[in-house]
């Protein structure tokens, strides 16, 4: 780090970096996009919706079909949380697609043109932070001068594949659920503010779409303390604008005082703010009791420190050191900004309640700060996470391909064995096209370490090649070579069908079709089954009229002397459960490798039918 002249008035100036004009050189756009392109697909394409992002699945369809209102989701008459936004875009897709390319497909296209949007707002708010002067890095007295551009196109190129090597991206961002629509809002929140001041009204959009993107997918108070953090940084910037410019031009900055002058120039992103407060407070309004804040105890907060620890990896120690060695530009814009909405996303995440989703607003702020240790990192370190990256995925790699091989060939004999276990009756089929894909995805890991290895130390970015590449590449295989036992294992697919079936045969013609109440199910075990069996699903006591029902043991007793509402809707639940199950069992099953959640149907002895 360096320490440039100091500006008068305010004693030494916060440190700079110093690298060398090679440092600054382009990373080809086409491998970039191939690699965002390659991250993205997989996860989205090829399987059934799974538990994780049943319920909003489960929602999506139900609106489309109009069996669920626009204004209040709910999934069988139960409403759901997570705002309005998430449901309506994968609704509006399945209204407009779903005939053309399927209803899951449909209900996914928006979540992964989020996905991408969050890696392009990532990158170009970190390219507009690295244009400001306090982030460029000291000019050469001797050699070539750096580009301002180039310098801020490499701390992007960082800063983005510091994000694609997050592994809590990697688990939570290829999901149809609420948090990914807060990410790209939030993200936009980090971008707007990047642009300021010197770009205020696009700011002030983004600003203000981030905010209401936050308040409508089920996140109202995070909005309203975002909005409360970005008030005071924007107090802050405005403050040390007018004061750098008293420092060089007295007569000009005395100027800028003038009330009318700093109105003029922080009104639109005041205006922005203002409503996007108004209606975080109106959002509130709606959902009130929906949103719940609970300090951790101590075994939830180890928790959250391991989870915390492996969801933002490899962005966090590098974030960690890069507030470390720039610490004399705490104050700075581009250093300040992205460590307030960091600390703010963490303190989200404590307080949200066994919610590890919440914890994907952390990586953007984290990724912007990882970029920044890029010019400063000592290179012992930079190849020590190299070789790390190298060994690990490559490890990774390697067992994905031998663990296909076993599904295919039976050998080796002990993961064979171990597969059929985790997934009685799956059967293995070759298939030429993943199969050459995932060659190709191998063979272009083979060469980015090749490259990698090479004498290619100067490019900025190149510390997280081999990360970046190592997540992509593994997550590629395992979209390519395991999806399929990995759907077997984890979708409702079979088991609706089976509940289909034994409905259809136990239907009398001459009588109408009766619904199936349903106990002890969760709610995306009920969108789940409902989507696929297409059966008339009631919920709870609203279907004990119902001949039909679908049972999920065990439920567990409740002590007769709690009277607590819960204990007394408890103990309904556990009488409604041991009347149902005096009547006939007509099917059960479960899902491969899940013995413990085993479905009963049952057909009420009580029913005339």
């Amino acid at each position: 780090m360096s320490f440039p002249n100091t500006t008068p008035g305010q004693g030494k100036s916060p440190a700079r970096p110093v690298v060398s004009a090679e440092a600054v050189a382009r990373l080809p756009r086409w491998p970039l996009w191939l690699l965002c392109v390659a991250y993205v697909l997989p996860g989205f394409i090829g399987r059934d919706p799974w538990k994780g992002d049943g319920l909003s699945f489960g929602v999506m369809w139900q609106i489309a079909q109009g069996q669920s209102s626009w204004l209040v989701p709910s999934l069988y008459g139960q409403p759901v949380g997570g705002g309005w936004l998430p449901y309506w875009l994968g609704a509006a897709s399945i209204r407009g697609l779903g005939s053309w390319i399927g209803t899951i497909a449909s209900s996914r296209l928006p979540f992964m043109i989020l996905l991408g949007l969050v890696l392009v707002q990532t990158w170009y708010a970190a390219y507009h932070f690295a244009q400001r002067e306090a982030a460029q890095p000291v000019q050469p007295a001797f050699a070539a001068s750096i580009s301002r551009s180039g310098y801020a196109r490499a701390m992007a190129d960082g800063a983005l594949l510091s994000l694609v090597a997050c592994l809590g991206l990697l688990a939570r961002g290829h999901e149809t659920i609420p948090e990914l629509v807060q990410l790209t809002g939030f993200t936009a929140v980090v971008l707007g503010l990047s642009l300021l001041p010197t770009r205020v009204v696009w700011a002030s959009v983004a600003l203000l779409l981030g905010l209401l993107s936050l308040a409508a997918s089920g996140a109202p108070w995070l909005a309203l303390l975002t909005t409360l953090t970005i008030t005071v940084l924007l107090l802050k910037l405005a403050s040390r604008q007018v004061d750098l410019a008293i420092h060089r031009n007295p007569v000009a900055g005395s100027a800028q005082r003038a009330p009318g002058r700093g109105c003029r120039q922080w009104s639109i992103p005041s205006i922005a703010l203002a409503c996007s407060a108004i209606l975080s407070f109106g959002v509130l309004a709606l959902l009130h009791g929906q949103a719940v804040a609970r300090w951790p105890g101590m075994e939830a907060f180890q928790h959250f420190l391991g989870t915390f620890a492996w969801f933002v990896w490899p962005a966090w120690p590098l974030a960690a050191w890069a507030v470390w060695r720039w610490r004399e530009s705490l104050g700075e814009w581009h250093v300040l900004a992205p460590l307030a909405l960091l600390a703010l996303a963490t303190l989200a995440a404590l307080l949200a309640p066994g919610n590890a989703a919440t914890l994907v607003l952390v990586l953007p702020p984290a990724a912007m700060l990882a970029s920044l240790a890029l010019p400063v990192m000592r290179r012992g370190s930079m190849a020590a996470l190299d070789w790390f990256s190298l060994m690990f995925f490559s490890l990774l790699a390697l067992v994905v391909w031998v663990l296909w091989l076993a599904m295919l060939t039976g050998f080796p004999a002990k993961p064979a064995a171990n597969i059929a276990r985790l997934a009685p009756g799956f059967i293995a089929h070759f298939s030429w096209f993943p199969t050459l894909l995932a060659l190709l995805a191998t063979t272009g890991w083979t060469a980015v370490v090749a490259w990698r290895a090479g004498r290619h130390r100067h490019p900025l970015w190149k510390g997280m090649v081999l990360s970046a590449g190592g997540v992509t590449l593994v997550w590629v295989l395992v979209g390519l070579l395991w999806l399929p036992v990995l759907n077997y294992a984890s979708t409702y697919r079979q088991l609706g069908q089976q509940l289909a079936s034994r409905l259809h045969a136990e239907h009398q013609p001459d009588l109408p079709a009766s619904c199936v109440q349903t106990l002890g199910l969760s709610l995306p075990q009920q969108a789940l089954m409902g989507y696929f069996s297409h059966a008339p699903l009631v919920p709870g006591s609203r279907g004990d009229r119902c001949a039909y029902v679908l049972i999920a043991p065990p439920m567990h007793n409740s002590s007769v002397s709690d009277t607590s509402p819960a204990a007394i809707s408890a103990q309904v639940a556990q009488q409604t459960l041991r009347r149902a199950e005096q009547g006939v069992l007509v099917w059960s099953g479960h899902r491969p490798g899940e013995p413990d959640e085993h479905l009963r149907l049952y057909h009420r002895r009580s029913n005339g039918r």
